[in-house]
């Protein structure tokens, strides 16, 4: 019988984390692991399960970094898989059963299982739409890699993996996700797409916290090619490699939204050379900020 933990690193995501820890237990998840700062949080979490013997609370005594967090969930997981999960989410019923039956099913060789993402609020304002579209094409870029069996890369809202083939990333690095499938694929494993289990995150609201998110991601990218020598499987990278499966991907992005699908590329892309400015000062002034700004309007419905 495979057992199943669920991961999840919190700040201030008090009704998502709670959210998730029931959803969790409806699907099977056998333990809950809980890294957070945040002393309240902690309190009502306890609170709401009556102190469970399956949650297992890692209160930090200060804000370490996400990739801290992730280790301390690497080191005290007894699952065979590891379901990692974002506190700001909202999971689709069944996804969770979704990453684990795939990886199962597709046997041992399958080291990491990604999500489908998609956006709350996709098309109710116009920013929406200019998020929405850059999700888009990340979405097609890691369905037709996950098509060709060239997927190396995993989003961190929601995604599983397998214990013992990552037992822990160094502290400095940022984008958490995108090292450890970069690490399965170096070590020979397979990492899969599945579509079917669905999160639903709160994308940025507004052009400061697109590019302090974006910044981040970036800046973290950067940061694992220069560990590992090897680029995450994201779209923009893809675009650099192999341009014209890039413009097949965003051929299909711009038919899906139609015309105003080029204005809101237009404004994606000033929007993305900012975040690509300021992630580029960083390494340039090699400053690594473990706790970067946080995209604050990503977490309204979450805390």
């Amino acid at each position: 019988m495979v057992s199943v933990t669920l991961g999840i690193c919190a700040l201030i995501e008090e009704r998502g984390v709670i959210r998730l820890i029931k959803e969790g237990f409806k699907e099977g998840v056998n333990e809950v692991i809980l890294v957070t700062p945040n002393k309240k949080l902690a309190k009502t979490v306890q609170m709401t399960f009556n102190t469970s013997p399956s949650i297992n609370i890692i209160l930090e005594g200060k804000r370490e970094g996400k990739s801290a967090a992730i280790n301390k969930i690497l080191r005290r997981a007894r699952g065979d898989i590891i379901v990692m999960a974002s506190a700001d989410v909202r999971i689709k019923k069944g996804s969770i059963k979704k990453l684990v039956k795939k990886m199962i099913d597709e046997g041992d060789n399958v080291g990491a299982v990604d999500s489908h993402v998609m956006l709350l609020d996709s098309g109710k304002k116009f920013f929406n739409k200019v998020v929405n579209f850059t999700w888009m094409l990340h979405n097609l870029t890691m369905m037709q890699l996950n098509n060709n069996g060239r997927l190396g890369h995993v989003a961190g809202d929601l995604y599983a993996l397998r214990k013992g083939i990552v037992d822990r990333i160094p502290a400095k690095v940022i984008n958490d996700d995108a090292y450890i499938a970069t690490i399965i694929k170096l070590k020979g494993y397979d990492v899969l797409h599945e579509a079917g289990a669905i999160c639903y995150i709160l994308g940025p609201q507004n052009p400061y916290d697109y590019i302090v998110q974006r910044s981040r991601v970036l800046y973290g990218h950067f940061q694992i090619y220069k560990i590992l020598k090897r680029y995450p499987t994201t779209f923009q990278f893809t675009a650099f490699k192999r341009p014209l499966f890039a413009m097949n991907i965003f051929k299909r992005a711009i038919k899906h939204f139609g015309a105003a699908g080029i204005l809101y590329i237009l404004i994606a892309l000033l929007l993305e050379f900012l975040a690509i400015l300021y992630a580029s000062l960083c390494v340039i002034k090699r400053s690594s900020p473990l706790r970067w700004k946080l995209a604050m309007s990503t977490k309204g419905m979450f805390t």
